[in-house]
């Protein structure tokens, strides 16, 4: 059998090497009955409270001998595997791998109780022992070390529930890294308010690769929309975290490694595979000032039956949902700022082309809707008229969703001979939410008795629309994700091993909500205002006599429901994936050790269908939605690690991957590399440094988004510019071709390229002693191709380029330009075009973008005492550049410096203190996050700093604490308090005075401190 040799370099790293060393020192009380050994390491594992990875196939029948008294971790386990020819080594604070021993050349490992001859040798030869294999992300090759060219972040599911997350999106929002605004979607009413994600430096959360062990994650397929972009996002909303074992986070561009997507970096959810006893886990947690109660059970326990090794666990929760008006901050529209506070709309009646506000005309229009929110609805005089609204509509919306999900996982492993593993895995999320949206009807039409176009808006009100407050909740998901892999290992022995493995993953969601009928279907609410349609004005818009005083005229919820129709978007992903990987640890000796290989081949299959009810992509009902969409490809990739130990104190790290892409045959290629380099002048330092090229193929609804047409206004530039009217007194030009009436289509392209990025990042890790551990990286993202979705005034401001020379007319782009134009002909004889008829839109390759960030981390442990040990750890991040060019010739958007485009967070940290004592009965932590400080309103709304009232929102720090105590060897109690300080988001003076949310909702929320209860229970005493 080949000697495995350590690579010693990754050993220095402090996160690894602190944590062992205080298991090492640490005594233990163990009380363990001779028996066997796979039994008696699950057993210590759970005295100890620390994972033992190993094998049972490769254990056997092994024994080990009672064990009874008060040991190190170290001793207890050299007791356990004396004279078994295996050897424990950690790899960090809560695992330890258990490894065979290296052998002398020539000898063999025997089973005991088995004789050493011929039959012996011919069970079991040397180099067949099968290892659990210990992988990192960020290398495709098993290695004992952690470190990489790369900074690993790890958050463990200790510091998941120490640190007060209820979930893994919770966990991962509240990294340092992730600094865009997307931390709360729940509040915000979008497409994916049922969906929860992460943006890794402010980038756009498509960018980041997301991983189950390893494997791609399905997206949503509900789309999210956007002003330049629509995308599909990960959903990590339905994650629980105890089926989590921990999760891994690695920054920066990996594409050569893990393929399309992974530019601002990957994120790897690691299922626990193995649990030393079943266990029972109850929590309940609650707000201190209402909504939002969570309930959760969930069980966990492992099997091995013969050569089989199973791993089941599930997990349910539930939770109510949150309204606004059971927060102060949020109850009614902002009163303490610069401006006085003002009502919502709820009624008017205004002119769109002229500002005539026509209804109410009078304060008792507003009378019959007095008893309406609460009695505070009344007649209202704002900057653009008078209207019927209240301070308190926006107090009944939904800050937090009502939610229900279900987790059920399974990790089976099979030892079909000494050699070969057949193992298979299954995750399956099924999760419920329900939220409400805002029931507004809302119209635009020409008015045959004012002779005018108007806008007309009526909200209805919680008493017209239900009996209950669970009857708001109108919108509703179902989502059902789960991932089936189905895999084999072999152990060729000599240092190669194979795993081929088919993985398919499935995401299906159905949006349910519910709209008000269209204005021409009878009995609807809009028919019954508007009366029969009298034609249609110069502007396009449909002409009406309405009749207004059934504005102000409550209704009964029977009667609002009939005015209701259902409808529901069906949306699924499919992901399979055939992945094979042979690697060899020991390819060939070099002066620092074993050079490493890994090898990969990839066949996968992607396809994406949206498929909305036809009452909304018809307009029958009034919702927003796009129509029918789907498709579907191919992809295949080949990839290469080479991992070279040049010196003992240089090591290189190689790595090269080709993708390709057929979307129904639309074809695309891209290649990527990268170079690392990790250098050790001295045991305590590590410098590092790594160059790469990621990119990202257009995803699926960029290629096969069904598009949608609509009336728009857009501007003629090329006749605007034959009648001298260009540039900066384009305003001046004729009305009739400044602002024309024209259909505009948004449709997808199938012919995009990939977006493509550079990457470059060096830092360095300082361990001066076993216990410390500070890092400091600093690394470089430079985007080109990126996707944006043209504007009707681009497309229509080349075709000028186009005519006037400045592009060559005869170019690829002016010939497609030309084909997205529709104009009526000409009038004989005119110098001008005829009038535009429609504009196609599509998607392009167009946008740059650079991302510079800096990421610390510092980790300490203490020696143990008599009191017991402490743990710091530490999280930094500021972004220092984040700037775009969307079209060739705009300005380049600063996001840091340019208000009007970003709030996202430049400076973001986070730290955890954990005192354990009492030989690890008792813990407990303290975690705090800062979160930086963001633009106000007014510098958002005017794009500068530089006028009055324009700034910055203050920090907002929140802080969460928690007790662990085992008052026995079977149970585990926990009481958390997140947010401490009932803290709630830091207030912008300058927000607008007629809304209910003082803050960027995308930043912060307004949730407050909550409490959770925690019993855990362990089946046989904590023994197994």
């Amino acid at each position: 059998m080949a000697s495995i040799k350590p690579i010693y370099a990754g050993l220095l790293l402090a996160a690894l090497a602190a944590p062992v060393a205080v298991h090492a020192q640490v005594t233990h009380a163990f009380d363990l009955p001779a028996q066997a050994l796979s039994s008696a390491l699950r057993e210590l594992g759970s005295q100890a409270q620390v994972n033992v990875i190993f094998d049972p196939a490769v254990i056997g029948a092994r024994r080990a001998p009672a064990l009874k008294g008060h040991y190190e971790l170290k001793q207890a386990l050299a007791k356990l595997l004396d004279g078994s020819g295996f050897k424990a080594e950690f790899t960090d604070a809560s695992t330890v791998v258990i490894k065979p021993q290296p052998l002398p050349p020539g000898s063999s490992r025997s089973q005991p109780g088995k004789p050493v001859g011929k039959s012996a040798q011919a069970v079991q030869q040397p180099g067949t022992v099968t290892l659990k294999a210990v992988t990192v992300l960020g290398s495709l090759i098993p290695r004992s070390q952690i470190e990489t060219a790369s900074p690993l972040i790890v958050i463990t599911s200790d510091d998941i529930k120490s640190r007060g997350f209820s979930s893994v999106a919770d966990a991962l929002q509240n990294a340092s890294v992730n600094t865009g605004s997307v931390n709360n979607t729940a509040i915000n009413t979008g497409d994916i308010w049922a969906a929860k994600t992460v943006s890794l430096f402010g980038l756009d959360p498509s960018y980041t690769k997301f991983l189950i062990d390893g494997r791609p994650m399905p997206v949503f397929s509900q789309v999210a929309s956007g002003k330049n972009v629509d995308q599909l996002y990960t959903n990590l909303a339905g994650i629980p975290i105890d089926l989590v074992d921990r999760i891994e986070i690695l920054p920066g561009g990996q594409s050569s490694l893990y393929g399309s997507d992974a530019i601002a970096g990957v994120v790897n959810i690691v299922l626990k595979k193995h649990v030393n006893v079943g266990t029972l886990d109850a929590r309940i947690g609650w707000y201190s000032d209402g909504g939002g109660r969570e309930r959760s059970v969930s069980a966990s326990d492992s099997f091995s039956i013969g050569k089989l090794s199973l791993m089941l666990g599930a997990q349910v929760n539930d939770q109510q949902p949150m309204w606004a008006f059971q927060r102060s901050v949020t109850a009614q529209n902002f009163a303490g700022g610069i401006n006085p506070q003002q009502a919502s709309v709820n009624a008017v009646v205004n002119s769109i082309l002229y500002g005539n506000s026509y209804f109410p005309a009078q304060p008792s229009d507003c009378n019959k809707l007095g008893g309406l929110w609460g009695g505070s609805e009344g007649y209202q005089v704002g900057s653009l008229g008078a209207f019927c609204g209240s301070t308190r509509s926006g107090g009944y919306s939904t800050l937090m969703n009502k939610s229900r999900s279900g987790t059920l996982s399974a990790h089976a492993t099979y030892a079909l001979t000494d050699s070969v593993q057949l193992y298979g895995d299954f995750f399956d999320v099924y999760q419920e939410q329900a939220h409400r949206v805002d029931d507004i009807y809302a119209s635009v039409v020409g008015d045959a008795n004012l002779m005018d176009d108007v806008v007309i808006i009526r909200e209805f009100a919680p008493e017209e629309m239900a009996n209950s407050l669970n009857g708001l909740l109108s919108q509703k998901n179902y989502e059902n994700t789960y991932t089936v892999t189905l895999g084999g290992k072999v152990d060729f022995g000599s240092g190669w091993n194979l795993d081929t493995a088919l993985t398919h993953s499935q995401e299906n969601s159905n949006d349910r909500q519910i709209a008000m009928w269209g204005n021409n279907v009878p009995g609807s609410y809009g028919n019954t205002l508007l009366g029969p349609q009298l034609g249609t004005d110069w502007l396009g818009f449909p002409v009406y006599a309405p009749n207004y005083n059934l504005l102000t005229t409550p209704i009964t919820p029977a009667q609002f429901a009939s005015y209701l129709g259902a409808a529901s978007i069906a949306s699924s992903n499919r992901t399979d994936q055939l992945r094979t990987q042979l690697t060899q640890t020991s390819l060939f000796a070099l002066p620092g050790g074993d050079a490493g290989l890994a090898v990969v081949a990839e066949q996968g299959y992607e396809s994406w269908s949206y498929q909305p009810s036809p009452l909304l992509s018809s307009g029958q009902l009034l919702a927003a939605s796009w129509n029918p969409s789907g498709g579907h490809r191919d992809r295949y990739a080949v990839a290469t690690e080479l991992n070279l130990p040049l010196l003992k104190m240089l090591t290189a790290d190689l790595s090269a991957r080709y993708d390709s892409y057929d979307a129904q045959g639309a074809r695309f290629s891209h290649p990527t590399y990268s170079v690392g380099l990790e250098f050790r002048p001295v045991d305590s330092v590590l410098l590092r440094a790594k160059y790469s090229t990621s990119f990202k193929a257009p995803s699926l609804i960029d290629e096969f988004e069904g598009g949608s047409s609509g009336l728009g206004s857009v501007t003629d530039w090329v006749n605007c510019g034959r009648l001298g009217y260009t540039g900066g007194n384009i305003l001046s030009c004729p009305y009739q071709y400044y602002s024309v009436p024209a259909t505009v289509v948004e449709t997808s392209n199938p012919d995009l390229q990939p977006l493509t990025a550079r990457n470059f990042s060096y830092g360095v890790v300082w361990s001066p002693t076993a216990g410390l551990s500070v890092s400091l990286d600093y690394q470089h993202i430079s985007i080109r191709n990126e996707v944006l979705k043209e504007s009707s005034d681009y497309v229509m401001q080349t075709q000028l380029y186009c005519t006037n020379g400045t592009l060559d007319p005869q170019s690829p782009t002016c010939q497609a330009i030309d084909a997205q134009i529709t104009r009526a002909p000409a009038a004989p004889g005119s110098p001008l075009l005829g009038q535009i008829l429609q504009v196609v839109t599509k998607k392009i390759n167009v946008a740059r973008e650079v991302n510079n960030a800096l990421n610390a981390s510092l980790k300490y442990r203490t020696n143990p005492h008599a009191w017991g040990w402490l743990d710091f750890d530490l999280g930094y991040t500021r972004v220092l550049a984040h700037r775009q060019e969307t079209f060739p010739g705009d300005p380049t958007i600063d996001y840091l410096r340019n208000p009007g485009f970003s709030t996202e967070f430049q400076t973001k940290a986070n730290a955890a203190l954990t005192w354990t004592f009492d030989q690890g009965k008792w813990s407990a932590t303290l975690y705090g996050t800062y979160y930086g400080p963001t633009p106000n309103y007014i510098a958002n709304l005017n794009d500068s700093y530089d006028v009055p009232h324009a700034g910055k929102v203050a920090p907002w720090r929140i802080y969460n604490a928690s007790i662990n105590y085992a008052p026995t060897r079977a149970w585990r109690l926990s009481l958390r308090v997140n947010n401490l300080r009932n803290s709630m988001p830091p207030i912008d003076v300058t927000y607008r005075s007629d809304v209910n949310e003082p803050f960027a909702a995308g930043n912060y929320n307004p949730y407050g401190r909550e409490i959770f209860l925690e019993a855990q229970y362990q089946f046989g005493g904590g023994r197994r």
